[in-house]
């Protein structure tokens, strides 16, 4: 299945020969940049002693061919979901910073906490609402349907980086 990439030396990843989007289905790559290169980590090696502990992994980048245009739609959909999750999240401390005084510290110190992991939750979801808006596949759904991607998890790679 990995016959249908190459190895790209240069840049240490695996790139397509398919230039048919993924993510839309229609459209055609021009350039191997509009690729969203999706990282794929396996445990090589794990040491885990009372006062120690220790990962080895290996990291591999797969190229999902995109086309130009669901390439701008990713981009804009981020940029404009972190926009508004900063703002709304900027307006919700100017709030609790306003009301300091009236509120127990402890509900000020749970709001700040409580905006900060709105805004990183908030943004992504926005993100992907927005995506789905325009009927194109958010990035990892549209790397989750590639087959060779597929083929890799199952035989035991993952999209998260392993820890100690």
């Amino acid at each position: 299945m990995i016959d249908n990439y190459t190895f790209n030396e240069t840049y240490k990843r695996f790139e397509p020969h398919d230039n048919k989007c993924t993510y839309c289905g229609e459209a055609h790559m021009r350039s191997m940049n509009d690729c969203y290169f999706v990282p794929l980590f396996v445990t090589n090696d794990r040491t885990n002693i009372v006062v120690y502990r220790s990962v080895k992994y290996s990291k591999i980048l797969i190229g999902i061919p995109r086309c130009a245009s669901c390439k701008d739609i990713h981009e804009k959909a981020s940029t404009k979901g972190i926009w508004i999750a900063v703002g709304c999240a900027i307006l919700s401390i100017v709030f609790l910073i306003y009301n300091f005084t009236n509120f127990h510290p402890l509900i000020t110190i749970g709001g700040f906490f409580a905006t900060i992991f709105g805004a990183v939750f908030g943004a992504k979801k926005l993100t992907d609402t927005f995506i789905a808006n325009q009927d194109i596949y958010t990035q990892h759904d549209g790397a989750e349907t590639n087959e060779v991607v597929r083929e890799l998890v199952i035989a035991g790679w993952s999209f998260t980086q392993p820890t100690a």
